[in-house]
């Protein structure tokens, strides 16, 4: 199988592919040549992705969820793969927006699609999870970490229960990345990267078309013996003790 067609004329449901890494798989998958049926909240004059199709719904909100699925079925057909990107950007009540968006409709999306999934094929599910799964990032909050940590725990247990259905389910935990909407900032702010390229064993930024390219292989047939895993995608920066990261700085720190 050729990397530019793993997903040739597979039916992927992306949740939240409006921003970030789920608008770079969006694009990947359609280039792929999958069908690609979006779902978000967020009203878009035109599909994130040229070649998608977009359904606004929201889906924290689980009484629009089978209303969504129905339709996206009668347009496109039954599903291959589902991919899920979203989470909360709210700042009130922070905890329950967190778990809601990100756990909750995580686990009634795949509830209420499993019966639609053609798996007389290789069908497979993906979420992105996150490294505060395993670390504290102190620029997010309990809810993010308590959220992100539950979707690792949910992809791992529905992994095992859905496997003899021969469905796959596995995450993807990305590091800092390059994204459309951040870009500029990284790459106007010399010394951050700088660090950047100094704590990743690859001495660089990550991207969210590298994160998409994961994405696509776990929910391609070329990934078919693989489910219940978390895919660190994060330039190898997570391999390194932070104890020792630390000295290093302390004997050479950066300087602008």
């Amino acid at each position: 199988m050729n990397s530019t067609d793993h997903l040739q004329n597979r039916h992927v449901l992306v949740v939240g592919g409006t921003r970030g890494i789920g608008k770079a798989f969006s694009h990947l998958a359609v280039e792929m040549g999958a069908k690609v049926s979006i779902l978000s909240r967020t009203p878009q004059a035109q599909p994130p992705a040229p070649g998608a199709r977009f359904y606004q719904a929201d889906v924290s909100e689980s009484v629009t969820i089978d209303s969504a699925i129905a339709r996206v079925l009668a347009d496109q057909g039954r599903l291959n793969g589902l991919a899920f990107f979203q989470r909360y950007r709210g700042k009130e009540n922070a905890w329950a927006g967190n778990i809601t968006a990100t756990l909750t409709a995580t686990k009634e999306v795949i509830e209420r699609s499993l019966e639609h999934f053609d798996t007389a094929q290789d069908a497979s599910i993906v979420v992105l999870a996150s490294s505060a799964s395993r670390f504290v990032a102190d620029e997010q909050d309990e809810g993010y970490h308590a959220a992100k940590t539950g979707v690792v725990g949910l992809m791992r247990y529905l992994a095992f229960k859905l496997g003899p259905k021969g469905i796959r389910v596995n995450a993807v935990s990305p590091g800092t990345l390059l994204k459309e909407e951040s870009r500029k900032f990284f790459l106007e702010n010399h010394r951050l990267q700088r660090m950047y390229q100094r704590i990743t064993p690859l001495r660089r930024m990550g991207t969210a078309e590298e994160v998409a390219q994961v994405v696509a292989f776990l929910l391609s047939p070329a990934s078919s013996f693989v489910t219940g895993q978390e895919i660190w995608v994060d330039g190898g920066v997570s391999l390194h003790w932070h104890e020792s990261m630390a000295r290093a700085w302390l004997e050479k720190p950066l300087t602008e």
